[in-house]
């Protein structure tokens, strides 16, 4: 899942670990976000796999390509001034994988809404059938999860084995998770009228 985002993030163009943490929680929010430290590990295997590389940016062509050819050894002294940011840039191999996992319907776990919401950053990528999978992927998830917190509300209705507070408790939090559900399914049928194609 965070594979997908770091991909789909450089597929515009390149930006450093800082860049592509902040842009996380803007899409999912400062409780979802990666750590820095799994975000780095994350970029290096990344690299390792030729998906990204990761260079000191524009500022420094030379000196990479000098390191490159083993002709130096970048090394930096820690002063007071801001040391030099990593940038990572997509490959070929780095977009094949993005296309690869942005098609790929989304498996049913804890991740799934949260895979979703990553996809749907990236729907300006997608040509308007692409969107359109996306959409009815993201669709029957919605429908699914209704039908799910809906036979919940009836099992909590039902159960004999809970104090009467409890049932009103778990009535509340159920159907606040029904109402959000349903706003959810609602957009998504909104946006599939559209033809597919997003619109605020």
């Amino acid at each position: 899942m965070y594979e997908l985002f770091i991909l789909g993030q450089l597929m515009d163009h390149p930006m450093t670990g800082y860049q592509l943490r902040k842009a996380l929680v803007n899409v999912v929010g400062s409780e979802l976000t990666i750590s820095f430290g799994a975000l780095y590990p994350l970029l290096d295997k990344l690299a390792a796999a030729e998906e990204l590389t990761i260079s000191f940016g524009a500022l420094y062509p030379l000196l990479d390509k000098l390191a490159a050819a083993e002709e130096l050894t970048l090394a930096f002294k820690r002063t007071t001034n801001k040391r030099p940011q990593k940038l990572a840039t997509i490959t070929a191999a780095g977009r094949t994988q993005f296309w690869q996992l942005v098609m790929t319907p989304v498996a049913l776990n804890k991740q799934t809404q949260l895979t979703f919401q990553i996809k749907l950053n990236f729907l300006h990528l997608l040509s308007r059938d692409q969107q359109q999978v996306i959409l009815l992927d993201f669709q029957q998830f919605a429908r699914g999860q209704v039908a799910r917190l809906t036979a919940q509300h009836k099992r909590v209705m039902t159960n004999t084995h809970m104090l009467a507070a409890d049932i009103q408790d778990a009535l509340m939090v159920n159907e606040l998770q029904r109402v959000r559900a349903q706003a959810q399914l609602d957009w998504l049928d909104r946006q599939l009228r559209n033809g597919g194609e997003v619109k605020g």
